[in-house]
């Protein structure tokens, strides 16, 4: 600063003004048109700010202030002219300070240390002590206009956060205007806060919604606010995901994308090559994120805007690919004159596979526009002398080795590295480049600083995830996850495979290696594209580990955020909890649960996301009631069976099972409830029928029941329950298996190789008359035949099968020739 400004600065007549322009509440830049005339401090010493009333009432009694009468400045003083946006807001203000029904008029000419206090509203402390705490208020926007305007000038980021959480705690059911200067305003600056806090953008996003729910109003810069702000700041993931959340009902139509293309073609700047160069393609980050968005945005109808901002732009080497790219997406030119520029540029300077390619494009397209332009341009083409046509020699490709040890040698600063290049016309460097730049790089704004001249400079980083996740912890000023991933032994590569990264978090996990571990989950987190992904993956961190608890929680928040587990989950956790079994055996015992205790937590989780949508195989269905039922959980049994009839049942109330509404547009009521239908008779077919049956009959009984009925017959009660839900039941199947019991119990003797068959056999205290009695009461009417009930030593006698019979002779062997060797096995 010159010596005379500064001494001129130091007098105390300057420094009276600019403490005047610093405690005026609105601003300088808001000045009224009626103090042109006068100096800023005159305006300041008579412009008394409104007080409240309080204020008010004590000094009533004094004598108000009149303006001192000064002579003419000797400096010519200059009017300032706001514009015309800032004016009509004056406007509106003067008018609102002068209306006495609006009881926060008092507000805005507040003293800075009035406003202080009244915008001080970011918690929930003495309710009923400011402004906007009256309810009259709440929609009072020109009031939270200023005091956002006052708390952002003075408190930035969080002076906006102050306001955000005033409007969201201290007052009920604020609806933010959707039109107009002041919405965008609003929603900007909101907009804004939440592109730099995750927490405040969900709130934001989950506002919004509520907001179009409760009035179907919304703003319509919403979506490209949030959408182009990422792309902005080189988080395209984040920008993919977040479309896709928005999508509806933000975006008014597909078209509507195009918005994003701006924010795109900034992101990835060519400023230090030329246009007309045939350069190698290098694919550009923010185009990238671009055409994700379209490929999420069906319908689409935008070639000729954005391929005319391509020709137009930094980015035109991008303009090829991207004709390839609309094609693909069913997005095509509507007229000849949206093609004919890039057909134009084409020929002078494109590839001659895609000059081909593009000709043919435009003859199918429109063969009455192309035979003038194709001849016209093969002419001058073959007019052109062949050295002028090869004037550009190829590019050889940057070899990433190399480039590593160009950055690694210390001899060798970044500029001298940049300025080298440029003038080699580098288009893109590896990420082994990019890592020795970051390791030589002091922290992330050093990185951050460096990567934006390496953009500006036209070279490209790539959109790896080891790009993407060194971008992301240097905005977020990570450094110990930044300097894990940059001295991680982890070959770039590496990070992008999923499956090898899910299994170094569960090792690191195990091993409770929390600088590993939280390496590997931000490296997840850019790996997956949606936040169910990386959930499930988490989850099955959980079962690997064996924390059950927290697999359990997991699910239960998923549940609640509407997501699910998806198959590869389900398959992983079956896998990994329930203990090996074999064919016709029970389960054994596991490492740390018992087998009831493995299925239950299965069945837990199961039956928590199986209403959310989640398809489960009816196969693992029918493997949890076999362990249920070997294992003699009966009650467990039962709750299961009960709670899979009522799901699948067709019969059932749909608004209390299922949400039919889900798959309304892939399959109609009928064809739902047959697959439904079609599942209950996979569980329940005729062997886990048979099965209940014989489940219910292995219980060891005394001769005085509590019951009416024998509990042998509960399998049959279980039956008629199912059946009463909307299962259908297989009576000869459940005949069958009851005469086989009732042949165990009372048949002929012969030696049972099962442990439980020999104990109820000795031990039955009922007479075959009672049991066969409380079968048909069970059943409801006669369960056996006439001819069945004639003979009795027919019925408890069925003819045996050539396996029952070979098992029984194996069995008298074994008691005749080993000691204790009859019945090895006791299931």
């Amino acid at each position: 600063m010159r010596p005379a400004l500064l001494r001129l600065l130091k007098r105390p007549s300057a420094l009276s003004v600019i403490d005047s322009l610093i405690s005026r509440p609105v601003g300088i830049e808001q000045l009224e048109s009626r103090y042109r005339s006068e100096c800023v401090r005159c305006h300041s010493q008579s412009a008394q700010p409104a007080r409240c009333v309080d204020t008010i009432a004590l000094e009533s009694t004094k004598q108000p202030p009149t303006r001192r009468t000064r002579p003419s400045p000797s400096f010519r003083v200059h009017g300032i002219q706001p514009p015309p946006r800032e004016q009509a807001h004056k406007d509106r203000r003067t008018s609102f300070q002068d209306s006495n029904t609006q009881p926060a008029s008092l507000a805005l000419g507040l003293r800075p240390d009035k406003l202080e206090f009244e915008s001080d509203i970011g918690h929930t402390d003495d309710i009923g002590t400011r402004l906007v705490d009256d309810p009259a208020n709440r929609h009072n926007f020109t009031l939270w206009e200023e005091l956002l305007r006052y708390r952002q000038r003075h408190y930035g980021e969080k002076g906006t956060l102050d306001i955000w959480e005033g409007m969201m705690s201290r007052v009920d059911g604020i609806e933010l205007p959707v039109s107009g200067e002041r919405a965008d305003f609003f929603w900007q600056s909101f907009v804004e806060l939440g592109l730099k806090r995750e927490v405040i953008m969900r709130e934001l996003v989950s506002y919004a919604y509520a907001l179009w729910d409760r009035t179907g109003a919304r703003w319509d810069g919403f979506h490209e606010s949030v959408v182009a702000g990422f792309i902005e700041r080189g988080m395209t993931q984040r920008a993919v995901e977040w479309h896709k959340k928005l999508r509806y009902p933000h975006l008014a139509h597909p078209n509507d994308v195009v918005r994003i293309l701006n924010a795109a073609l900034m992101l990835h700047q060519q400023s230090g090559r030329r246009p007309e160069s045939p350069v190698k393609h290098v694919v550009s980050p923010g185009l990238s994120a671009f055409q994700n968005i379209c490929r999420a945005t069906p319908g689409h109808r935008i070639y000729g805007p954005v391929i005319s901002a391509l020709l137009k732009s930094d980015c035109i080497e991008e303009v090829f690919p991207m004709h390839t790219f609309m094609i693909e997406q069913d997005d095509h030119p509507s007229s000849f004159e949206q093609i004919r520029a890039l057909l134009e540029y084409a020929e002078s300077c494109g590839p001659s596979n895609f000059v081909r390619k593009l000709r043919r494009y435009v003859a199918d397209r429109f063969p009455d526009e192309t035979y003038g332009i194709k001849h016209s341009r093969d002419g001058e083409r073959s007019s052109l002398p062949s050295k002028q046509t090869e004037s550009w020699p190829r590019e050889k490709p940057f070899k990433d080795e190399f480039g590593a040890r160009i950055f690694a040698t210390k001899a060798l600063n970044f500029d001298m590295i940049l300025s080298g290049l440029r003038m080699f016309n580098v288009p893109a460097i590896g990420p082994h480049s990019l890592r020795e730049m970051a390791i030589r790089a002091h922290g992330g704004h050093d990185i951050l600083d460096k990567l934006q001249r390496l953009e500006k400079a036209g070279i490209s980083i790539g959109d790896s995830v080891f790009s993407r996740l060194l971008r992301k912890l240097a905005v977020e000023n990570r450094s110990i996850l930044l300097s894990d991933l940059l001295h991680s032994d982890q070959h770039p590569d590496m990070l992008e495979d999923a499956q090898a990264q899910e299994s170094l978090l569960v090792s690191y996990y195990i091993a409770r290696d929390w600088r590993l571990y939280n390496m590997t989950s931000a490296i997840l987190s850019e790996l997956c594209d949606d936040e169910v992904d990386l959930l499930n993956i988490h989850f099955r961190k959980y079962v690997a580990a064996g924390d059950f608890a927290l697999a359990s929680k997991t699910v239960d928040d998923m549940v609640l955020r509407g997501m699910t587990l998806t198959g590869q989950s389900i398959d992983y956790m079956v896998s990994q909890v329930l203990a090996p079994r074999r064919l016709g055996v029970g389960p054994v015992q596991g490492s740390t649960m018992s087998p009831v205790q493995e299925v239950n937590f299965v069945f837990r989780i199961l039956q928590r996301v199986l209403p959310a949508g989640t398809s489960v195989s009816p196969d693992l269905w029918a493997e949890i009631l076999k362990r249920l039922g070997m294992t003699g959980s009966w009650n467990e049994l039962q709750r299961c069976c009960e709670w899979l009839a009522r799901h699948y049942s067709f019969q059932t109330n749909r608004a209390e099972v299922f949400d039919v509404s889900k798959y309304a547009s892939c399959e109609t009521a009928t064809v739902f409830r047959q697959r439904n239908r079609r599942i209950l008779e996979t569980i329940f077919n005729r062997r886990m029928q048979a099965a209940i049956v014989a489940w219910g009959f292995r219980k060891r009984v005394s001769s005085k029941p509590r019951d009416d009925l024998i509990p042998w017959v509960r399998g049959l009660t279980l039956l008629r329950t199912l059946e009463k839900i909307g299962v259908h039941l297989w009576e000869d199947s459940i005949r069958r298996a009851c005469r086989h019991r009732l042949a165990v119990l009372y048949g002929s003797p012969r030696q049972s190789s099962r442990l439980m068959n020999r104990l109820l056999r000795r031990e039955n205290p009922y007479s075959l008359g009672r049991v066969i009695n409380d079968i048909n009461i069970a059943w409801g009417e006669p369960l056996f035949t006439d001819g069945e009930h004639g003979d009795v030593d027919e019925l408890v006698n069925p003819p045996s099968s050539g396996m029952s019979q070979r098992r029984t002779q194996r069995t008298i062997f074994r008691e005749a020739h080993f000691r204790r060797g009859a019945f090895v096995r006791t299931r």
